[in-house]
């Protein structure tokens, strides 16, 4: 019997200029220092023709972002969904866009089933980019730029996507990707399962194109809330969630108390207040719409008993929200 074969593989790009190798170590030959029998030759020899063949395969990838990690002793669960982490990713990639002067970019809607089944092939095959085969058929006819990042997670229990999303802004050539002043579009596609996240993000620009949507917002139409949603947006109590484009609703996110205010103040036409000023709220850009359910007192604050502060920025709970919608009904 040999004694070992330890196929040990390390990566490491694109985060570092070096470039990927197998090792491939084998122990002694037999016990009794003759040679391997043939099955055994055969097997190094299968171990290193896959070395080469890996080898070549991470060398090419010079656009692409991975990160390794101890998988699960079981199967854990996303608690974020699909379409939750795609609005998160579209979400910070415009704030990063923002801080270097890039304009917002739209959600591809249309396109996005055709890259989530990008994300999951890379899942169940190989990671790497799309082929021309694969990308050119998704982009719309009259594109002039594109490009394209892949990242991939091996924790499927991720709160949000930020995790990704700077592990991607932390590579240079990804980064560029994000902030490219010359995109207009991107189409963003996850796949999560036991495994982990696979994410793939395709930019671009094109002539005439806008993206395809059924009503008025992009990112409702597989919504069972769609309707719900584009009610209230007609009688004007919600504009979106990307502003200043405001092409999308964002329905898997959650709702911060800043924005329950907004709903509210809007949905029952409250009148301007600056009766009461929480501590808070000064920087919000809901702070009239706070400042009106305070005066109309469906809201007393967030920090009893001295209720001087209102804490936009948290999440609304149900129960919380059964309050607010209590007092705002006089139920």
């Amino acid at each position: 019997m040999f004694r070992r074969v330890i196929l040990n593989l390390r990566y490491y790009g694109p985060f570092r200029t070096r470039t990927a190798r197998l090792q491939l170590k084998v122990g002694p030959e037999m016990a009794d220092g003759s040679p391997y029998p043939v099955a055994i030759r055969g097997l190094i020899g299968s171990m290193r023709r896959l070395r080469t063949q890996i080898c070549r395969l991470l060398v090419g990838l010079s656009l692409v972002a991975v990160s390794i990690v101890a998988a699960p002793a079981q199967v854990a669960q996303a608690s974020i969904s699909q379409d939750s982490f795609e609005a998160c990713l579209l979400e910070r990639i415009n704030d990063a866009r923002a801080a270097v002067g890039s304009p917002q970019l739209h959600m591809a809607t249309d396109k996005i089933p055709a890259i989530r089944v990008w994300s999951e092939w890379m899942r169940f095959n190989t990671f790497k980019h799309m082929p021309a085969s694969v990308r050119y058929p998704i982009l719309p006819p009259n594109w002039n730029t594109w490009g394209e990042n892949i990242a991939a997670w091996s924790d499927p229990d991720l709160a949000d996507c930020s995790v990704i999303h700077n592990m991607l802004m932390n590579s240079r050539d990804h980064r560029a990707n994000i902030v490219d002043p010359s995109f207009r579009f991107v189409a963003l596609g996850a796949y999560v399962d036991g495994s982990g996240w696979w994410v793939t993000q395709l930019f671009f620009n094109a002539s005439d194109y806008d993206p395809v949507c059924n009503g008025r917002f992009c990112d409702d139409d597989t919504s069972i809330f769609e309707n719900a949603i584009e009610k209230i947006a007609a009688a004007g109590i919600t504009f979106g969630c990307n502003s200043p484009a405001n092409t999308n609703f964002c329905p898997d996110l959650y709702v911060t108390r800043g924005e329950m205010a907004a709903f509210l103040s809007r949905a029952l036409n409250l009148p301007a207040s600056n009766a009461i000023d929480f501590i808070d709220d000064n920087h919000s850009i809901f702070e009239s719409s706070i400042q009106k359910i305070a005066a109309a007192g469906i809201t007393l604050g967030c920090n009893p008993p001295a209720n001087t502060k209102f804490c936009p920025g948290e999440y609304v709970t149900r129960g919380q929200m059964a309050a607010f919608l209590a007092k705002a009904l006089q139920l």
